[in-house]
């Protein structure tokens, strides 16, 4: 299942990420997803683990404006949620430096099973395969409306 979260919080890595304040919410520039969802009657979606997500992420703090690529791993059901940081690095370069690596990684997708665009995101399945047990999804999300990523083509 292919979801768009424009923005993460502190609950969604299971840690504080960024030193800068209380809030932490994180604006989502750039995800790659590979999720698997097990086919589960009811009862056992409540009580197993029924999805399981290797995510890569690139997250803008709201409030300070540093930039973190981040990895990590995710085990849920509707009874409870695990998460892993497998990796926190934060991007001492540029917004504009930024802004054209992930464009530059989303654009490197060209096996596109769909490919989805709106004025403010824009989403390429690059995989799903499906069996008698569990759908295996493989996704790419990037932001097209961050303010700070694209200042310098909003400004001519």
């Amino acid at each position: 299942m292919v979801t768009v979260n424009k923005y993460l919080y502190e609950d969604d890595f299971g840690q504080k990420i960024c030193s800068c304040s209380e809030k932490q919410e994180y604006k989502v520039l750039f995800r790659e997803v590979n999720e698997t969802e097990l086919k589960t009657n009811e009862v056992e979606a409540v009580t197993k683990a029924s999805i399981y997500k290797m995510e890569k992420l690139v997250v803008m703090c709201t409030d300070c404006k540093k930039i973190y690529f981040i990895s990590l791993s995710f085990e849920g059901s509707f009874k409870s949620q695990y998460v892993t940081l497998e990796s926190v690095e934060i991007f001492d370069g540029e917004p504009v430096e930024v802004r054209n690596l992930i464009n530059r990684i989303y654009s490197e997708y060209e096996e596109v099973m769909l490919d989805i665009a709106t004025d403010d995101y824009a989403v390429k399945v690059l995989s799903k395969s499906e069996d008698d047990e569990k759908t295996n999804t493989r996704y790419v999300y990037l932001n097209r409306e961050d303010s700070i990523l694209y200042a310098d083509l909003q400004s001519e």
